[in-house]
């Protein structure tokens, strides 16, 4: 027995068609039900096969229109793709850019870090030379050891007597 139609909703109806895809009765239902806004068409032609310009006319603007309007849709929807593809890549040119600019500064903090140690190496063999009578050339030789680096750091952040014994 099959249902009425008339009394289905649109969902319930296309869910059925697309279960019962033989069913013509189903599917003219789902077509004219009553709750789809659709333009009837007039008739193209008379009976006696004459065509009648005013309704060819009528489809004719009719069907530029849903041209216009798919055409419409279509740029929308490319728009849309084009703009997601763009967030995309920009995320992806973000991202390695990031990382190669962290890469770069770093490499520039380790420069300018060993540029600062050898300036305080030399700070120190010069105030070793002066101080102790350690010759410049022995004072200048001082190796890059833990004892030189503790040094280092206790001048950079300004403790005084550091090499006091």
């Amino acid at each position: 027995m099959k249902p009425n139609f008339k009394e289905m909703s649109v969902p319930e109806l296309r869910k059925y068609v697309l279960t019962h895809r033989d069913d013509m009765e189903a599917i003219r239902a789902l077509f004219h039900h009553p709750s789809l806004k659709y333009q009837e068409m007039p008739p193209l032609v008379t009976g006696d096969g004459l065509p009648i310009a005013e309704n060819i006319r009528i489809a004719e603007e009719e069907i530029k229109k849903r041209v216009e309007r798919e055409q419409e849709k279509q740029q929308q929807r490319e728009k849309a793709q084009s703009e997601n593809l763009r967030q995309k890549l920009e995320r992806e040119i973000e991202a390695k850019l990031r990382s190669q600019i962290e890469l770069e500064v770093e490499q520039k903090l380790q420069e300018n870090l060993e540029k600062e140690i050898e300036a305080l190496i030399r700070a120190i063999a010069q105030f070793l030379a002066s101080t102790s009578g350690f010759s410049s050339r022995l004072a200048g030789s001082i190796p890059y050891g833990i004892a030189t680096l503790h040094a280092l750091l206790a001048i950079r952040a300004g403790i005084e007597d550091f090499g006091d014994f």
